[in-house]
């Protein structure tokens, strides 16, 4: 039940910064909560260069802080979203950021944990505890590769810190002035 709450938790701090997400964004942040960011770790070179594109474009006053750069997205308090606009605001070096997650370990997550955690999520959905309909979350099929945002999410610009407990990459976010 501890797991439940925290998943509860993570939804609702989701739903806050998107209250127009769908069971897809749902779906999303949990795939992510499971797999963390080694799809893009695939090929370092082109996630060098999509950060920097991205970090290019961003406009920082269109993205709201919502809290901290690190946004928690496991039960486990593990896997975060480190928002973009945030570090840029901040003065946070874009190589540097890409070298760090560039770098870091890979997060190995398996099919039956995220199918747990999706199981969970139609529970709660049942018992009436997130706003989305069970029947929507069970006829969403797992998903083959990471699934994107929906066209109602909104504006996001985030990368994934597949375990931002580990001492080296807290040392590393600390030494950014993203993490105390």
């Amino acid at each position: 039940m501890a797991a439940k709450t925290d998943l509860i938790a993570v939804i609702e701090d989701e739903l806050d910064r998107h209250p127009r997400m769908s069971g897809r964004d749902l779906q999303k942040l949990l795939y992510q909560s499971v797999f963390g960011g080694d799809h893009l770790l695939e090929d370092p070179t082109r996630f060098r260069c999509a950060l920097r594109e991205e970090w290019g474009r961003l406009s920082v006053e269109r993205f709201s802080p919502m809290g901290t750069v690190l946004q928690s997205i496991d039960p486990a308090g593990r896997v975060a979203r480190i928002h973009l606009a945030v570090c840029r605001r901040t003065g946070v070096d874009v190589g540097w950021l890409a070298e760090l997650l560039v770098g870091q370990r890979r997060k190995n997550g398996r099919r039956s944990d995220y199918e747990e955690r999706w199981g969970k999520a139609i529970e709660l959905a049942e018992a009436g505890r997130i706003p989305f309909s069970p029947g929507e979350l069970a006829r969403i099929e797992y998903p083959e590769r990471a699934p994107h945002h929906s066209c109602d999410y909104g504006a996001a610009a985030y990368r994934i810190v597949n375990d931002a407990t580990d001492p080296a990459m807290s040392a590393a976010l600390r030494g950014l002035g993203v993490m105390r």
